[in-house]
């Protein structure tokens, strides 16, 4: 009978802790990554009253007879699965999806969360503002890159923090040229270069189609190929020759004579023509005459000189290709696709006004521009160079890099988020505050970037929920309190029992 009560006593008190559980499950229900408990049981070794024996001259075995001496707690698991993500719209709220651990550290030791509520502290750390603790990682140097294999450091958005400025040297264009744009015809586009100080200069670019599938880029500071000169016969004869760039038409020169005949030197002399205009040789004295409304094409091959209206002067269109330099062409295949068999051409930004280190040559990446029949745009996807500008904001990617956010435009990675995961995460050991801390059960953290070697990713703006699930703790607090209530039900009947027992003498 006394063992009855013993038993009863156990279920009582460990039914008693399992409702502990429980209630400490449902009352986290809105904790942010709570992670719930799970309560398991075990019997006590029963007294045997009879041992088991083996068959033996003809007669079966007989099975042991043992009487329970009631149950214990066999333990308290902790549940690791995913909480449902939250959205909330604040830029420092971090949740995992997936496995690992945020890293928090006071200084002294490390913690490890799954509760991403940071904010900015008035130093410009991350931390947690609960808590204090600061959220680790790795600094990226000046160039953006981080190396994962030093130490954590606790990561800092450093707002104010002025960016130098740096200088173009790559521009990335993207786009379509026309393949029905006749030969001689051509595409503008203007797109902003920056010098090493930053300033800005616009720069014209002009893509004259040369031949059937090749177009040749200048921009407009070099957009004249040839500076008429008088010499000759046009002098001699009391003539004048001036010249301009068209600012209309790019890579042509208007020329305005006032009688006599035309014989001019053109420069520069190093002038090599494409090869469609043939063997004309424009560093040569090129002599001809533009009568009245006439035409002249014999001063250089397939160069038109158109005179204008009046009998005594006229003006002459020189069609010429873009830039004092032979310009390297850009070609394309039979496919519109780019041929990439010429180096990418480069413009020279004139930086003599603005102190700026001169001279800069800018490269011009045309690879991705096709030739198809249909408008032509050519549109600036990517350039290197930017002005001055200080931090304003930032942003985590997926892998958990911290990139700022410059009031110039630039994005910078500024420093790399770390993750912890462990091999038996169920092995950690709570430590208040949503805080857990490693055990020799759990193994020592794993660090690495998110995304990585199982590690989840992070999403910004959200949060994770708790995993407790509502349905399954209230039924086990009906289960929890059926089994007290059987329990203590024991021990009101073992009580009767002795009762009537001691009642048997009088």
């Amino acid at each position: 009978m006394m063992r009855a009560l013993y038993s009863a006593i156990s279920g009582m008190k460990n039914q008693m802790s399992f409702m502990d559980v429980v209630g400490n499950n449902i009352a986290n229900v809105n904790t942010i990554a709570y992670k719930s408990s799970r309560v398991t049981f075990q019997d006590i070794l029963g007294q045997t009253i009879k041992g088991a024996s083996s068959p033996q001259n003809g007669r079966g075995g007989t099975n042991p007879a043992q009487i329970g001496l009631g149950m214990n707690l066999g333990g308290i698991d902790t549940v690791m699965t995913q909480g449902s993500i939250q959205s909330t719209g604040k830029l420092t709220d971090f949740a995992i999806q997936g496995d690992g651990f945020f890293v928090v550290s006071d200084g002294q030791r490390n913690y490890y969360t799954r509760d991403g509520a940071f904010d900015i502290g008035v130093d410009g750390g991350l931390v947690n503002p609960v808590t204090g603790l600061r959220v680790m990682g790795w600094t990226a140097d000046a160039t953006g890159a981080v190396d994962t294999q030093t130490s954590m450091t606790a990561l800092e958005i450093p707002f104010g923090t002025q960016v130098s400025a740096q200088p173009s040297s790559n521009m990335r264009f993207s786009g379509n040229l026309d393949a029905s744009v006749p030969v001689g015809g051509y595409v503008n586009t203007t797109v902003t270069a920056y010098d090493s100080l930053g300033v800005a200069h616009s720069v014209k670019l002009t893509l004259t189609k040369m031949a059937p599938n090749m177009w040749a880029v200048r921009d407009s500071a070099s957009s004249v190929a040839f500076t008429p000169a008088p010499t000759g016969d046009l002098a001699a004869a009391g003539a004048s020759v001036t010249g301009s760039p068209n600012t209309m038409r790019p890579g042509k020169w208007d020329v305005t004579l006032t009688a006599g005949t035309l014989s001019a030197q053109f420069t520069p002399a190093t002038f090599t023509p494409p090869s469609t205009w043939g063997t004309g040789t424009p560093e040569a004295a090129i002599t001809g005459s533009l009568a009245a409304n006439g035409t002249n094409t014999t001063l250089i091959p397939g160069v038109t000189f158109t005179a204008g209206a009046a009998a005594a002067a006229g003006t002459a269109t020189i069609e010429v290709a873009q830039g004092a330099t032979s310009p390297a062409p850009v070609e394309f295949s039979p496919n519109g696709q780019w041929l990439g068999t010429n180096t990418n051409p480069t413009v020279t930004l004139d930086n003599s006004n603005t102190g700026a280190s001169t001279p800069q040559t800018v490269t011009l990446d045309l690879t991705t521009l096709t030739q198809f029949a249909g408008q032509s745009q050519v549109n600036l996807t990517t350039n290197d160079g930017f002005p001055a500008g200080a931090l304003v904001s930032f942003s985590v990617g997926s892998s958990g890099e911290v990139s700022g956010i410059y009031s110039n435009g630039s994005n910078r990675v500024i420093g790399q988020l770390a993750l912890a995961n462990f091999v038996n995460a169920g092995g950690l050991q709570r430590s208040g505050q949503n805080l857990w801390t490693p055990t020799g059960n759990s193994g020592d953290a794993i660090l690495g970037t998110p995304n990585s070697n199982g590690r989840g990713t992070v999403n910004t703006g959200t949060l994770e929920g708790s995993n407790v699930d509502l349905a399954q703790q209230f039924t086990n607090v009906i289960i929890a309190q059926r089994g007290f209530q059987s329990s203590a039900r024991v021990v009101t009947a073992s009580d009767q029992m002795l009762q009537d027992l001691v009642a048997i003498i009088r």
